[in-house]
């Protein structure tokens, strides 16, 4: 995939913590203690919150499982890479 050629890093909001890690260890010149700097702003943060029902019936959860596929097989890739990312992190730091 061009991720891997493209991207040093692709992170989530999902994984914060672990986002964090790798790009400090990746790209240090622009995100050096960049969890620091974002965990004393965190008071600036809105958390949103979903007021309305979630669930999906089960044919409209294959249906966009289906219509999506590609975009959820790239993100569980994308996912994968940068928890390696981070494993990769830890150890060399060991």
């Amino acid at each position: 995939m061009n991720v891997e050629r493209e991207y040093a890093v692709v992170g989530s909001w999902e994984d914060t913590n672990v986002t964090l890690a790798v790009l400090e260890a990746y790209i240090p010149r622009y995100f050096t203690d960049a969890t620091k700097v974002y965990y004393t702003k965190t008071e600036n943060f809105t958390i949103n919150t979903v007021s309305h029902d979630t669930h999906l019936d089960k044919d409209v959860e294959e249906y966009l499982k289906s219509s999506f596929s590609f975009e959820i097989e790239l993100y569980l890739f994308i996912k994968q890479r940068l928890y390696k990312q981070y494993i990769a992190v830890h150890k060399n730091g060991l």
